[in-house]
């Protein structure tokens, strides 16, 4: 192979594999995900919501709600999905001191089998997915 040919193969290749890496191996399928969540019928004013794979396959993500809504992008397949929310119940002073400035006392507003215990899952699929929470508070009844 004369020197010329070879630097033409060389040059081919090289920028073969440019484009290779530049447009990627198409990598993992995503899922574009919104929704709307409720507690008790209105919508969940602040807080957060987190998707993680059940099968370890994935990478977990999570995002802000405001006023109800979420959006996303998340990977594919069966996630647990997990739901935080607080309110303030009162306040109190920050210092024990007479000119100590006041500060919220927060407490969860959504029930522990939404977060801490999670029994929410979701089945997420490349493209567009709209998954709504109906949440439920625990009062009795």
């Amino acid at each position: 192979m004369t020197t010329s040919i070879r630097v033409h193969v060389l040059a081919g290749l090289a920028l073969g594999l440019a484009a290779l890496i530049a447009g990627g191996c198409g990598g993992p399928s995503r899922a574009q995900v919104r929704g709307i969540v409720t507690l008790d019928g209105k919508r969940v004013p602040d807080g957060s919501i987190e998707f993680f794979p059940i099968n370890g396959v994935g990478q977990s993500a999570g995002t802000a709600i405001k006023d109800g809504v979420y959006q996303l992008e998340a990977s594919v397949g069966e996630m647990k999905v997990v739901i935080n929310a607080s309110e303030v119940v009162g306040q109190q002073k920050a210092y024990d001191t007479p000119d100590s400035p006041l500060i919220d006392i927060v407490r969860s507003a959504i029930p522990a089998r939404y977060n801490t215990h999670s029994t929410l899952k979701a089945t997420l699929v490349v493209g567009a997915n709209d998954v709504n929470f109906e949440l439920e508070s625990d009062k009795k009844k």
